[in-house]
C-alpha cells in the first residue's frame, strides 16, 4: 500500500486561484492531500469518489468543495481503462491557497458565509442539487477568465456555494483532532476535549456525564441536542475515523486496528464500521487500492 502522497501545488509564488481544464484518459492521482482548497467539477466522467473516509459513485455534473489537507482521490470506472480513445474525463478544477483573503474572510462580516463554508470543507461538501447549476455555469464562464477577473469570480462562486443547498461527505473531519470550533458551551468543549484524547480507551458514559457536571439522563439530552447524535455514536465515529486511517498505513491487521481503537469485540467493530462507512473493513481497504 503507498502511502498518502503530499501534492504541492505552488501557489504561493503566483496567482492564489488556479483553474484547470482536464481532459484525461481516465483519473490517475492516487489518494493524496495539498494545503490548497479545491473546487472539482465534472463534466463528463463516471467512477468513485474518495474524500476523507467517504466513498461514493460520482458522474456527469458531481460537484464539490474539497478542505485544506483532506485526503482525496477520484477513480474512473473500468471502462476509461480500456483505451477507448472517444471516452474521455472531462473536469474543471479550481485551487485556491489556504490564506486566500484571510483577512477579510476572518475580520469583514460580509464574508461570514463564506469563511463558514471553508470550516465545513475539511468534511468535504457536496453540491449536486440541481438547483446549483448556476455554479456549474460560473465554474465554466471562469475557464475564460485570469488574473484579477479570476480571483474575484473564485470569490463569487463561493458566496454562491455558502447560500446553496449542500451535503457534507464524513460525519467526522479528516483530521479527528481538530474540535469542532462552533461549540461555545464550555461543558461542551470539556466533553469533546475528553473524548478526542480517550475515545480509543473503555469509555462509560457515567464517567463522562461527571465531567459536565450531569447526571446520565441530562448528560445523554444535553450532547443530542448540542451535537444531534448521541454519544456513543459520536465515539463511535471518531474510531472508525481512526481505523479508517490504520487500514491505509497497512501496518496492523484488520483484528489489531479493531482493538487498537477501541473496540472490544470484531464483530461490533465491521458493524459499526459499516454503519459510518457503508463498506465492510475489507472493502473499505479493496476500494483504496490501485488497480
Amino acid at each position: 500500500m503507498k502511502p498518502i502522497m503530499h501534492e504541492k501545488l505552488n501557489l504561493s509564488t503566483g496567482s492564489p486561484v488556479k483553474i484547470k481544464w482536464c481532459d484525461y484518459d481516465y483519473f490517475k492521482f492516487p489518494l493524496h492531500f495539498h494545503s490548497e482548497y479545491e473546487i472539482i467539477y465534472i463534466i463528463k466522467s463516471t467512477g468513485k469518489r474518495f474524500i476523507g473516509n467517504n466513498i461514493e459513485n460520482y458522474t456527469d455534473g458531481d460537484l464539490v468543495l474539497i478542505g485544506s489537507f483532506v485526503p482525496h482521490m477520484y477513480k474512473s470506472d473500468e471502462v476509461y481503462h480500456l483505451n477507448n480513445k472517444k471516452l474521455r474525463v472531462h473536469a474543471i478544477i479550481i485551487q485556491f491557497t489556504k490564506d486566500f483573503f484571510d483577512h477579510a474572510i476572518k475580520y469583514y462580516p460580509e464574508f461570514h458565509k463564506i469563511k463558514h463554508l471553508l470550516e465545513e470543507s475539511r468534511y468535504g461538501i457536496c453540491f449536486n442539487d440541481k438547483k446549483n447549476n448556476i455554479i456549474r455555469k460560473r465554474i465554466r464562464s471562469a475557464l475564460n477568465l485570469n488574473g484579477l477577473n479570476l480571483l474575484i469570480e473564485c470569490i463569487n462562486i463561493l458566496s454562491l456555494m455558502s447560500n446553496s443547498k449542500k451535503r457534507l461527505l464524513n460525519d467526522e473531519s479528516a483530521d479527528n483532532n481538530d474540535l469542532d470550533k462552533q461549540y461555545d458551551d464550555p461543558r461542551l468543549t470539556r466533553i469533546l476535549s475528553f473524548l478526542h484524547l480517550k475515545y480509543t480507551e473503555p469509555l462509560f458514559i457515567d464517567e463522562i456525564a461527571s465531567i459536565a457536571g450531569m447526571n446520565k439522563t441530562a448528560f445523554c439530552r444535553f450532547f443530542r441536542s448540542k451535537t444531534s447524535k448521541s454519544c456513543v455514536q459520536y465515539i463511535n465515529e471518531l474510531r472508525v475515523n481512526y481505523a479508517c486511517r490504520l487500514l491505509l498505513e497497512g501496518k496492523l491487521t484488520i483484528t489489531q486496528i479493531c482493538f487498537e481503537t477501541g473496540f472490544n469485540n470484531i464483530s461490533n467493530f465491521n458493524r459499526q464500521f459499516k454503519k459510518i462507512t457503508n463498506y465492510s473493513p475489507t472493502n473499505y481497504l479493496e476500494e483504496f487500492k490501485r488497480r
